[in-house]
């Protein structure tokens, strides 16, 4: 339907109603127009008005579409729009419908604003060098291509020049509300894009910036040169200015972040972060802890936990890498450049620059001052397969997702880790066959714990060849390997393992990304069987197959009995180290107390991990009996 200038009847009930133009013939409007809809509003500028029909509901009110006690300059209103109590000014916004808002002091846009599209992130360093221009719909891999990928500028060139047209395209001169967003009690709002479902209540200032679908602002929020993607949560009091922030991500509590990338899942309160490219499920929940100019995924940081790029010689340009599911215990203290390996916890501070990489699972310590690794050492942690549990169930993404998630702990990326760990072991015992300790890029490693890790390791790595074969023949899948990039390099992609060669030939979409997954892992892993004694890829001879069948049955108990092991620790009533603290009514009620507030394992829900666990290795056992009969 059209629009149409509104009769001298419309106006004159208008001006009855408290409503003021200089310029009566700049509102346009469709039919129905509802003139009582409108009171107290002052219009200037070119404005135009869809019907105000039906009812918005909000904080289980019911008010009436329209708007009222507002000034509207150069503003577009949707359908069954609410709008109330504007303290200033609206100007140059476009409304969608079913949109309300109400007691806002401002909402405006300067004469060209890009909703932060383009918007440049100094990302790791704090001097530059791996800048990474943001927009709406950006994926962790992208940016990890862009600031990780400098030795072959083709690639972020491309990668560039994509979000450049992006930027160009988005440039205008309105703050474009969409349709079913709320806007409550806030500020200052400026060069924004709010999509459709967003919620905005109590936010201070909010400058250049998109705030995404189902998205949420809440109280006292600062923000400037941002994205925010959907389902995003930025809340009570956090300070964001050029930042991204993924999908079912939570930044909250006071928290502060600049020039930094912090994509889904990952929850921040409290603490700091400055030039952090925070790849999925990082994790900062404490008021002391500063993130500066590291990568993570799938990373928790204890309390105090704290990173320093300032060796300043020629400024912060320093940074450091926690490769996927690290965890800094309370205190910990990493001075950068470090480079700690997959799934290891730091403890103690650490100011000689390890290089841990290829020794995942490991406990990094402090000892004397020196930093040493106690290698494979997480392996045997049911910390571990608890997060491994946890994630895929916390995942808050809207479907389909942006950032791509390899949620596997045992995958081509960490074989390949684990491998390098038992060469880089093998090497370090043989050449020193006298040493009690070895000394290795700005590490120290004993050699009884060498010895240990390199049993681990080797049967980690059994495990999992073996396994990824039974699944195969249990799932009734071609045991044919194709002819793929699989074998060479991998890399983990911001918490995406993938081979090296794929950023090339362009990120794949996350839709496709799964089946493409399996192919090539279960490539790669063929072609590792190929050298397997007895075994025939893709016909394989059954009484091998029934060997290797049994052997990853006996490895896999064998972690099995390490887990529960492990967690059975924390129900040792017996261990004066884990009942400190119970029995404050006398000694005689300390085993009582403790059995009453922690309980069993059997009772606890690590057992039923555990159970589940065991229980999909007998799923996938009894399928490849039945296969083999």
């Amino acid at each position: 339907m059209s629009l149409r200038p509104l009769t001298s009847d419309e106006t004159g009930l208008l001006e009855l109603q408290g409503c003021r133009c200089t310029c009566w013939d700049k509102v346009k409007v469709e039919d129905p127009f509802i003139v009582s809809a409108y009171r107290n509003v002052t219009f200037a500028g070119d404005i135009a008005l869809y019907p105000a029909e039906g009812n918005v509901s909000l904080d289980n009110t019911t008010f009436e579409s329209g708007i009222s006690n507002a000034f509207l300059s150069d503003c577009s209103v949707g359908r069954g729009v609410h709008i109330a109590n504007i303290g200033n000014v609206m100007s140059g916004c476009t409304i969608g419908d079913r949109s309300v808002i109400r007691n806002v002091d401002t909402i405006d846009c300067p004469p060209s604003s890009s909703h932060g599209t383009g918007v440049e992130v100094e990302v790791l360093s704090e001097t530059g060098g791996r800048e990474v221009p943001i927009y709406y719909g950006l994926s962790a891999q992208e940016a990890w291509a862009i600031a990780m990928c400098r030795h072959d500028m083709t690639i972020v060139d491309r990668l560039k020049s994509g979000i450049r047209e992006k930027s160009d395209a988005s440039q205008c001169s309105r703050t474009i509300i969409g349709t079913d967003v709320t806007i409550i009690g806030s500020g200052h709002l400026s060069g924004l894009d709010i999509r459709s479902g967003a919620t905005i209540r109590g936010a201070s200032r909010l400058v250049n910036g998109t705030v995404g679908e189902d998205a949420y602002v809440g109280t006292d929020v600062i923000a400037a040169d941002f994205i925010m993607a959907r389902k995003s949560t930025v809340d009570t009091a956090a300070r964001i200015d050029h930042v991204f922030v993924g999908e079912g991500s939570r930044i909250a509590n006071g928290f502060s972040a600049h020039h930094s990338l912090i994509f889904s899942n990952c929850i921040l309160e409290n603490g700091e972060a400055a030039a952090l490219f925070a790849g999925p499920y990082t994790v900062s929940m404490h008021k002391s802890t500063l993130l500066i100019g590291g990568m993570t995924s799938m990373f928790n940081a204890g309390s105090g936990a704290n990173q320093s790029n300032h060796l300043y010689k020629t400024g912060p340009c320093h940074h450091g890498v926690l490769e996927r599911g690290v965890k800094l215990a309370s205190d910990a203290y990493l001075m950068w450049p470090a480079h700690i390996g997959a799934f290891s916890m730091v403890m103690g501070r650490h100011k000689s620059h390890p290089d841990t990489s290829s020794l995942p699972f490991s406990y990094v310590v402090e000892n004397e001052g020196a930093t040493m690794v106690i290698p494979a050492l997480a392996l045997g942690n049911i910390g571990v397969a608890r997060d491994a549990d946890k994630w895929p169930r916390r995942d808050r993404r809207p479907q389909p997702s942006s950032d791509i998630i390899t949620f596997d702990i045992f995958n081509p990326y960490t074989a390949q880790r684990i491998s390098e760990g038992i060469a880089l072991l093998e090497n370090l015992t043989a050449g020193h066959p006298d040493n009690d300790t070895y000394a290795c890029r700005g590490f120290i490693i004993k050699k009884t714990h060498a010895q240990r890790a390199l049993t681990i390791y080797r049967s980690a790595l059994r495990h999992y060849t073996l396994g990824t074969l039974m699944r195969r023949i249990a799932d009734g899948l071609p045991l044919t390997a194709g002819d793929s990039d699989s074998c060479q390099r991998w890399i983990d992609i911001a918490g995406m393992a993938a081979p090296a060669g794929m950023l090339r030939s362009g990120l794949p979409d996350s839709r496709q990304w799964d089946a493409t997954y399996r192919r090539l892992e279960w490539d790669r892993i063929a072609r590792q069987l190929a050298d397997e004694p007895g075994l025939t890829l893709p016909d394989p001879d059954k009484e091998t197959l029934a060997r290797l069948l049994d052997e990853w049955l006996q490895i896999d108990r064998r972690f099995a009995d390490m887990l529960r092991h492990d967690a059975e620790k924390e129900f040792d009533s017996d261990n004066p180290d884990i009942t400190a603290g119970f029995g404050q009514a006398g000694e005689h009620t300390r085993a009582a107390d403790f059995q009453a507030v922690r309980g069993s394992l059997d009772a606890h829900p690590v057992a039923a991990l555990l159970k589940a666990r065991t229980d999909a290795t007998a799923v996938i056992a009894d399928a490849v009996r039945r296969k083999l009969q």
